[in-house]
């Protein structure tokens, strides 16, 4: 096919062209007569104490049957749950444990609040996902547990990463947080691991505010969850108050377990629309020249938190920070770098600041030397699109027409 030339082609708003989304992308009411209901049953009761309630309770069970498990124990944030795995795990001062370093400081800080050291595994180019491989060069004697994140609703390649773990004896905690809905091999993410942790942060698929949830099908590993996230008080009937470890308060409200239950009613909705639309969106983008698309894991049906891509600088003559402002003035929802650097050149890694006097055991690893080519180059090089449920077909029409005409003007002008 003959490129057009810059002449030819509709002139961008960056160059002086009308915006093409002209209409504002469509949004619905997060919240609504479900969630009142749900709220004005808890106030009800006149207890908003989880232990002496009822809704926080029903979310759990709601939970586990939708992801498959036996128990799913709430908890305060995603975060905390995370937090919660890794004390039901045993993970201790100076053991260490792999994690991604494109993720949030949710999936690292119950690391090092339990003074292990965090170790960072590279990622696959195409899924912006960690791989077994990847965590199989990370391992020593020292590993206790594997953190994979599935990031953005797309899964890890579970099937290798729960047998890496399996054959050598290690913990898998799924990070779950931007995955609600995700499946792969036909069953929930966060089902395949030790662990799994989801959030119900107030930008997640579903929320409360802020809340999470940790999912386990094995009985023992449940009960030291429950304990983990309460103080490691014992609530059942009879039992006395004897911590028996070091816990931390990460309780749920009823309040916010009767919101995060009304809004599990609604989350097989919002992941087919998110699947929907960003499906087309890529099936329309496919052949762009110059950007590169998010590849889904095999067997995985994603349930698209957000949409990143990487440009191909060399190809399209601009990089993603252009591209990102390109794309902008044409009224599309889109930035560049995601979390901008990996998360061991944050500060508090670079000069291992943790505590105003002291040290932790993460010190005595240097992360200046980490390794992670993948990841910073994804970092470099990528854009997102923000997506929401309510996204039109106007909408994704819109979309593609901005991405085709800034991309066939960056080219023709190349």
């Amino acid at each position: 096919m003959k490129m057009r030339t810059a002449a030819q082609i509709d002139k961008p708003a960056i160059a002086g062209g009308a915006p093409i989304k002209q209409t504002p992308y469509a949004r619905e009411n997060r919240y609504g007569a479900e969630e009142l209901e749900q709220l004005r049953q808890a106030l009800d009761q006149q207890t908003l104490f989880y232990a002496q309630g009822k809704k926080v309770f029903e979310l759990e069970r709601g939970f586990a049957r939708y992801c498959g498990v036996k128990h799913a124990i709430a908890c305060s944030s995603a975060t905390a749950g995370i937090h919660a795995a890794l004390m039901a795990l045993g993970i201790s001062p100076g053991d260490e444990v792999i994690v991604p370093p494109i993720t949030d400081m949710g999936s690292v800080l119950p690391i090092l609040w339990q003074g292990a050291i965090p170790v960072f595994a590279d990622l696959d180019p195409h899924t912006y996902n960690v791989t077994a491989q990847s965590v199989a060069r990370c391992v020593t004697r020292k590993t206790r547990a594997i953190i994979a994140v599935h990031l953005a609703g797309n899964a890890c390649e579970l099937e290798m990463l729960s047998r890496e773990a399996a054959e050598k004896g290690i913990p898998f905690v799924e990070d779950c947080a931007q995955a609600h809905g995700a499946r792969y091999r036909g069953k929930s993410v966060g089902t395949f691991g030790t662990i799994g942790c989801f959030s119900f942060n107030e930008f997640k698929h579903i929320s409360c505010g802020d809340g999470g949830v940790v999912v386990a099908s094995d009985d023992d590993i449940a009960k030291k969850l429950r304990l983990a996230t309460d103080k490691a008080y014992d609530r059942s009937p009879g039992a006395s108050r004897d911590p028996t470890f070091l816990a931390n308060n990460y309780r749920m409200t009823e309040l916010q377990g009767a919101v995060a239950l009304a809004q599990l009613g609604k989350l097989e909705s919002i992941v087919a629309r998110r699947r929907s639309w960003c499906s087309r969106l890529s099936q329309r983008l496919a052949g762009l020249p110059g950007i590169a698309l998010p590849k889904v894991t095999e067997q995985c049906d994603p349930s698209w938190w957000f949409y990143m891509l990487r440009v191909v600088p060399d190809e399209l003559g601009v990089n993603a920070d252009e591209l990102a402002s390109a794309l902008k003035a044409e009224g599309i929802p889109a930035a560049a770098h995601y979390i901008g650097k990996c998360v061991y050149e944050y500060e508090l890694f670079k000069h291992h600041r943790s505590f105003a006097r002291g040290q932790h055991a993460f010190a005595s690893r240097d992360y200046s030397c980490e390794q992670c080519p993948v990841a910073r180059s994804i970092l470099d090089t990528c854009v997102i699109v923000h997506v929401n449920q309510a996204y039109t077909d106007q909408d994704l029409e819109d979309t593609v027409r901005a991405f085709e005409c800034v991309v066939g003007w960056l080219k023709a002008s190349k």
